[in-house]
């Protein structure tokens, strides 16, 4: 149990870093958006 227990760790960390990543880039595209129509 001990051995398994560094891997959920990493697991759930890279999980978390997509997400991040995922509304990073949702962020960026909204902003870009929102630029665009204040352009407009």
């Amino acid at each position: 149990m001990e051995s398994n227990l560094p891997e959920q760790s990493t697991i759930s960390e890279s999980k978390l870093k997509e997400t991040l990543q995922e509304n990073l880039r949702f962020v960026k595209s909204l902003l870009y958006l929102t630029k665009k129509i204040f352009m407009l």
